[in-house]
């Protein structure tokens, strides 16, 4: 782990002098990826989505993302509850909790135990969140998985940077209520294997953009190679970088935030189509590889909601109009405004 720790430092540091030497590819979408994006906003206003529903002022002790209003975890079937109220998906041939899905539900209890001033259910999901960690921080899934480029299955025990955020906005809240050394604990594990160097941990960088771009931090959703870049995952373990930073005090999780947060700002761009938002930057990163498909950006409606609430909250709390911007020409998208 020291080693790892040596290398994170590096990347840090080398961070600011080789800003000079990192080549941003150009990006000018072609007119089929427009016409995708244009397809994809038509859908977006038929399925009647509307990020303001998810969108705020964001605190690290609020109802997160109004989830409190908007998430509600009901059995299907793919989902169901155990007999805490814990929502387990299937997967694999059976129901498994996954720490993605109990971290989401616990946000959304808390959301709604600001208003019933009962934290008892808040609790339960967040006792179980703390059960899913591994004594190295890490919240492995129990099952494989095989990503939408990749024809294998990552193997059971893989990792997502979104889980190692949302787990630290968990914990955040629940040391926030009763200040219990458990969570303090928990959420600087949490941020401990969050910054662990792919393709062990989550945290990797731009390389796979541009090989100039190796000093930029990216944390991972998906362990996919090559990495695909996930953008509604990342800016997920942002929050949680602001929401322990913010909660726990801690310097560590704020410099790794305010990083992020560069990352987030230059490569932002990537993901604008000119008529829509991409979910991934998998169209660039394959095309760049001879021995892989060229595939077309990967695009879904109700991500782009998520990515215009996620760049409103960004925004709020770091005062970085760039995220605003991006924000506002989003929306524009969605009520067919080409900006």
């Amino acid at each position: 782990m020291k080693k790892h720790i040596y290398i994170i430092l590096g990347l840090l540091a080398l961070s600011a002098c080789d800003i000079s030497k990192e080549h941003w590819p150009e990006h000018a979408p072609s007119q089929s990826q427009k016409n995708l994006g244009l397809s994809n906003a038509f859908q977006y206003r038929k399925q009647g989505l509307n990020a303001d529903l998810r969108s705020q002022s964001y605190s690290s002790t609020g109802d997160y993302l109004n989830y409190g209003k908007t998430v509600f975890h009901r059995p299907s079937k793919t989902l169901e509850l155990d007999d805490q109220g814990i929502p387990m998906v299937f997967q694999g041939g059976k129901f498994n909790y996954s720490a993605g899905t109990v971290a989401i539900a616990a946000l959304a209890e808390h959301g709604r135990s600001l208003e019933s001033k009962n934290d008892k259910q808040f609790f339960i999901l967040a006792h179980k969140l703390l059960t899913l960690m591994s004594d190295d921080g890490a919240l492995r899934y129990a099952y494989p998985y095989r990503h939408y480029t990749s024809t294998q299955a990552m193997a059971a025990g893989w990792t997502s940077g979104m889980d190692q955020g949302m787990a630290m906005s968990v914990f955040a809240r629940a040391y926030s209520i009763d200040k219990n050394q458990k969570w303090l604990e928990a959420g600087n594990r949490a941020l401990k294997f969050l910054q662990t160097p792919y393709p062990m941990g989550p945290m990797s960088t731009l390389k796979d953009l541009d090989p100039s771009l190796a000093n930029r931090i990216f944390f991972l959703e998906y362990p996919a190679e090559p990495n695909v870049f996930t953008l509604n995952g990342y800016m997920f373990t942002l929050l949680g970088l602001y929401d322990w930073a913010t909660e726990a005090k801690s310097s560590e999780a704020r410099d790794i935030f305010d990083d992020g947060i560069a990352t987030l700002e230059k490569i932002l761009p990537y993901y604008d189509l000119g008529t829509f938002s991409a979910y991934d930057l998998s169209y660039i990163t394959h095309s760049r590889l001879p021995y892989l498909q060229p595939r077309a950006p990967h695009i879904a409606p109700r991500y782009h909601a998520i990515h215009i609430a996620q760049l409103r909250a960004l925004s709020s709390v770091t005062g970085e109009n760039l995220l605003k911007a991006r924000a506002d020409k989003w929306q524009g998208y969605a009520e067919g405004k080409q900006l």
